[in-house]
């Protein structure tokens, strides 16, 4: 393997067992006596201890609040004065990255991620009960020797994905593999009991806040956030017609001359997101970057392969694009999860349950159902303590898993940073008023982009051109017909939707 096949070959990605095999160039550690960890060259590892307590950090780490703060300033802080587990999950919520922390308590073993999981963990314990753990499933299962789920292999092949309607994710804590589990953002895993316990939203997670507050407060927290990214990365980001890259570019304003800013060429009607960027940025005064998205050549597409777990080739696409564009080594500065807090799905509150919530993304498979009614078992009793809309955490905690696993397939060509992925942020969105949050309400990120930098608005946000779509938009946008259009899909659904 030559060094260039060597940084592709599972890049960014790490292994964790107690016999592990060895990967030219890899970085390999002893984290106890009998378990061990092998990583990519590409993901950072930073490793501290203080008495008998002791955490290995995976990825990055930012700290909006002291953004001057390295990844080993964060990991020490977690772990100074009194050390408990609570402790330390309260301490989580200010930080942002994508990152995984394996944290020892004593003689006690915990692994947490980042809120969203966008550094994704998976699982298993072995006939022997011993624990293995690794960015990709596949890798277990190489390692293992495990065969594909059947039923997954079934799901997979649902006329959703392969018609396109939809694009293929892995739902629940579910992989290709029936032993192999996924950890799900708000989890962390208990390895000494081998359990996984849900460790938000929390009572009191949540107050009120007036657009006023949200507005201050939310922009503070953002435009930290990629300052302090922008003094650690070489930051590119990606911007289209949308709201989500339009908030990230107002933020970046005291930074914006320390970052590239982007568009690859976009599918068949979505042509905006390629013109609109291309008009806005010279308005202020910043280059806009076109990337010819370009066909994986047979090399990269070999390794895409065997880096990903059933890989979407459409990120294949991108991610080789990039590459041959930037180079290997930049840092993506990605918005896909910025309106989590969005109320996007509704359901009549007694109708909320694993049959239903798969008919919201048209998901008719039975195995599906019954790991939806199992997740609800503990996310409900959650959201009623926490006051939150159960439907706003199923797309947060599981549609989330689209995201986490794009920028897995992207790892290949380029690390990413979300600024959105912090649960403090979590804490100011949900605390404003439902109402304002319903559908595609853009009053909350308009707000926003005003306060940072109202000439981000000069040019539309996402504009249609054809004559239906503009009266749905139309409708989407305004509260007194959203409830109507809610129904009607609603109904539409329960007729259509088989299982």
């Amino acid at each position: 393997m030559n060094s260039t096949e060597s940084k592709l070959f599972r890049r960014r990605q790490f292994l964790i067992g107690p016999d592990l095999p060895f990967f030219e160039s890899w970085h390999k550690f002893r984290i106890s006596n009998n378990l061990f960890m092998v990583s990519h060259p590409d993901l950072p590892v930073t490793y501290t201890e203080k008495n008998n307590n002791k955490i290995f950090l995976l990825g990055y780490i930012l700290d909006p609040s002291r953004p001057e703060f390295s990844d080993i300033d964060i990991i020490r802080s977690l772990i100074e004065d009194i050390i408990s587990l609570d402790s330390i999950i309260i301490k989580l919520d200010r930080l942002t990255g994508r990152f995984v922390l394996i944290v020892f308590l004593g003689e006690n073993l915990y692994v947490f991620h980042d809120p969203c999981g966008l550094r994704q963990v998976f699982y298993c314990f072995d006939k022997d009960g011993k624990f293995w753990s690794a960015s990709q499933p596949n890798l277990l299962a190489e390692i293992l020797d495990l065969s594909y789920d059947p039923i997954m292999l079934e799901y997979k092949n649902l006329p959703l994905f392969i018609s396109g309607r939809d694009e293929f994710w892995f739902p629940c804590d579910l992989s290709p593999y029936k032993e192999i589990k996924y950890l799900l953002p708000n989890h962390y895993l208990d390895i000494n009991n081998k359990s996984v316990k849900r460790y938000w939203p929390r009572i009191n997670s949540f107050g009120k806040l007036d657009l006023d507050e949200f507005v201050d407060k939310v922009s503070k927290l953002l435009q930290s956030t990629i300052e302090a990214a922008a003094t650690r990365f070489p930051l590119v980001m990606g911007i289209s017609a949308g709201w989500d890259s339009r908030k990230s570019l107002a933020a970046s304003r005291s930074v914006k001359d320390k970052i590239i800013f982007y568009t690859h060429t976009p599918i068949k009607g979505n042509e905006a997101d390629a013109e609109i960027p291309a008009t806005l940025l010279p308005k202020l005064g910043l280059k806009h970057n076109l990337i010819e998205l370009t066909p994986m050549d047979e090399n990269f597409k070999k390794y895409f392969e065997i880096n990903n777990t059933w890989p979407r080739e459409r990120h294949g696409h991108i991610a080789y694009s990039f590459i041959r564009h930037f180079g290997p080594d930049r840092v993506v500065l990605n918005s896909n999860i910025s309106e989590y807090y969005g109320v996007w799905y509704w359901l009549p509150k007694k109708k909320i349950n694993g049959r239903n919530l798969a008919m919201l993304r048209m998901i008719s498979n039975k195995k599906i159902i019954e790991e939806l009614d199992k997740w609800l078992l503990d996310a409900r009793p959650a959201c009623e303590q926490a006051n939150m809309n159960i439907l706003v955490l199923f797309d947060l905690e599981l549609r989330s898993r689209w995201v986490s696993q794009a920028l897995s397939e992207y790892d290949i060509a380029f690390e990413t940073l979300n600024p959105y992925n912090n649960r403090n942020l979590f804490h100011l969105e949900l605390s404003v008023d439902e109402k304002i949050r319903e559908g595609r309400n853009p009053y909350l990120p308009k707000a926003l982009i005003k306060k940072m930098w109202p000439d981000v608005l000069s040019e539309p946000i996402n504009p249609e051109k054809d004559t239906l779509k503009k009266i749905k938009k139309f409708i989407l946008t305004k509260k007194f017909l959203f409830p109507v259009l809610r129904n009607i899909k609603y109904i539409q659904m329960r007729i259509s939707f088989k299982v």
